[in-house]
Order: C-alpha cells, then structure tokens, then sequence
C-alpha cells in the first residue's frame, strides 16, 4: 500500500500517468519493475560522449538527505509545476543541439554514474573534486555517495558549455563543469595536487556494455 501511495504521488507531482502493470507475489525477494513509455524526437544517450567534452553536473541543490539514506530529496516538498518545467530542460538542450551524451546521476553517485557513461562510450575522464557543487550539511565524501532526486552528469562541446549551463542556472539550477572526457579508458580523480585512477577500463571492465 505504502507503495502505491507513492506511486500515485509521484504520477501526480510529474504528471506521468500509471496505465498498467502486475505484480508477483511468488517470488523470492520484493522488487518492483517500471517501464516508461514516451516519444523523443533527439535523445541524450549514454554511448556517445566524445574526447573533449566536458562534462557537466546540473543539480537541483534545494533539498535534504531524506533521513539516514543517502538520497538527496529536492522533490517530494516542491511544487509540481516546478519539478515539471525542470526535467523539460533535458529535451530543451537535446532539440537545441547542445547535448547528445548524458545520464542521470543515480545509486552509484556522480562518480558511479561517470563510470557508466564513460564506459558505454568507450572513453575516460579526469574529474576535479574541488568542482562538485556540496551542500552545507554534507561532507564530499558522503555527497559522492548520494543519489539526488534531481541530478545528471552531461557530455558537452565546449563551444555549448554557456548556453547550456545557462539554461539550468535559469531555473534556480546548479550545473557546472567539473571534468573533461579524454581518449584514455580510465576515470581519473583530482583533489588539490593530488590526481588518481578511480576505474581502468583496460584492466578490468565495469559492466562490460563498452
């Protein structure tokens, strides 16, 4: 019950209605499957980021981590109107032209998410810490961690950094390079001077959809 209660409140806040669906109640081990159904005329995929890119985090700061979990809520208390008209940027920069790779920030964090990107477009990266926007109440560590209601890493030329960031910043939206794509197959992290490989693609493959 509890939900279906979210469930219809989301369907509501973003209006996306629920047109169907099923249940299995033999299994062993609770889950619930979503399949989204829509039309697109340009799509932000995550196989097409390119060497040169820079890569942009666009993230709505106005929010709080939802109790002890590492989910950043900047959602279940805003107006609908607005929750709306902020995930219609994605196709807004997508029909301009200004962005072609991308993918939402998720479980795995923005580093995680990174990862997955890169691979699947057979690239790497260097990403600068001291760039990703935080919130006050969190340490980095823990803000890496988090998975935001609202938040995605996006490959993009530099000749559209400004207009797509402005776009965001237009609606009360942080977005803002925090790293480069490179011809290499390894994530690297900066923090101050000091510079490591987080993944190696070469040596050992994330999920293998690369």
């Amino acid at each position: 019950q509890a939900l279906w209660e979210g469930m219809q409140a989301a369907a509501q806040a973003y209006d996306v209605p629920i047109v169907g669906g099923h249940t299995n109640c033999h299994s062993d081990y609770t889950a619930l499957s979503v399949a989204i159904l829509g039309q697109a005329k340009h799509l932000i995929t995550s196989f097409d980021a390119q060497p040169g890119d820079m890569l942009l985090m666009a993230i709505d700061l106005r929010g709080q981590p939802y109790k002890h979990y590492p989910f950043w809520n900047a959602a279940t208390t805003a107006d609908p109107q607005r929750l709306q008209a902020d995930l219609a940027l994605l196709p807004q920069i997508a029909a301009a032209g200004w962005c072609q790779a991308g993918k939402d920030i998720s479980m795995g964090g923005v580093l995680g998410t990174a990862l997955m990107l890169l691979e699947t477009s057979g690239c790497g990266a260097v990403i600068d810490l001291d760039q990703i926007p935080q919130p006050a109440n969190l340490d980095l560590l823990a803000w890496l961690q988090h998975f935001p209601s609202f938040g995605f890493l996006l490959a993009v030329q530099p000749s559209h950094v400004e207009q797509v960031c402005a776009v965001f910043a237009a609606r009360g939206l942080f977005c803002g390079a925090i790293g480069r794509v490179d011809e290499s197959m390894a994530l690297k992290v900066r923090l101050g001077s000091e510079e490591v490989v987080l993944w190696d693609w070469a040596e050992q493959p994330l999920m293998g959809f690369g």
